[in-house]
Order: C-alpha cells, then structure tokens, then sequence
C-alpha cells in the first residue's frame, strides 16, 4: 500500500480535493466519478514517477477505467484501474473486461496490469456516501501484472 497523498512537513497526509464542475459540488459522487477521481490520481501518481501517458479508456460499460502508458524503461504498459471507498479494496478478478483488456493489450503489445485504488473521505460523515468537491485520503493498494 502507498498513500497518493502528499505529506506534510511533519509527515500527515494532505487531504486531496475532489475537483468537479461548480454544480455537482457536495451532490453524491456517481461511480463513474469516483472511478474517474481515482484514475486522475493515479495518473498523476505514475506522472510523477516519469510515466508517459498514451491513452485512457473511460467507457463505463467496460467496467472500470483502462490507460496506456510507457514507463521510463520505455515498456508499454496498459492498466485496468478500479477504485473503491474505504474500507472496500478492489481486486483483480477475470471477467468480461478481463477478455476486453487483454485482447487490447495484446493487440498493442502492453504488459497488462491492474491498479487498486482505495479513497477515504476526509469528513468521516460522507464515507458512506462520497460528496464531489469534498477532501479525500486515497491509497494505491496494487499496481501489478495480470
């Protein structure tokens, strides 16, 4: 597990904002937002770790979102992302994006992989229920090959 939070001089996780159109701001966050929340995290995580983004995959009826992207070792590298409220972890389990996945992997030669990304309202009373435009805690539970 790493936290996607930055750290405070004294080590605390800064509390990420949850950036949304001005009129969705303290509705319930739909799950494709939530999905696409932890895929902004995410690539803004692998960006910092000199990661090249190629390509993003957010179409819901895949199941979660997928991205492309180059390492810095320059591998190709195509990544189904899930992401889940505390204290649920998403796991990787073969199903029918599974099969869509793979075929695109395969298709461009990327090393399939799968990130699990747990977020955490930073106001306890909107962990059931995520609120857009609230602060969050997030944790990159898994990033590995499938």
């Amino acid at each position: 597990m790493f936290s996607l939070n930055k750290l405070s001089d004294d080590d605390t996780p800064i509390p990420i904002i949850h950036r949304c159109r001005p009129d969705r701001v303290g509705k319930d966050m739909s799950g494709l937002e939530l999905h696409e929340f932890g895929l902004a995290l995410f690539t803004s995580y692998l960006s910092d770790q000199n990661f090249e983004l190629v390509a993003v995959n957010m179409n819901p009826e895949n199941g979660a979102p997928h991205i492309m992207i180059w390492n810095p070792q320059k591998v190709l590298f195509y990544i189904w992302v899930k992401t889940d409220l505390a204290p649920n972890i998403p796991v990787y389990v073969p199903n029918d994006t599974h099969d869509v996945i793979t075929e695109i992997s395969r298709k461009y030669k990327a090393i399939l992989s799968f990130a699990s990304i747990t977020i955490s309202c930073a106001a306890p009373e909107f962990n059931s229920i995520p609120k857009c435009g609230e602060d969050y805690f997030a944790v990159l539970n898994d990033f590995d090959e499938v």
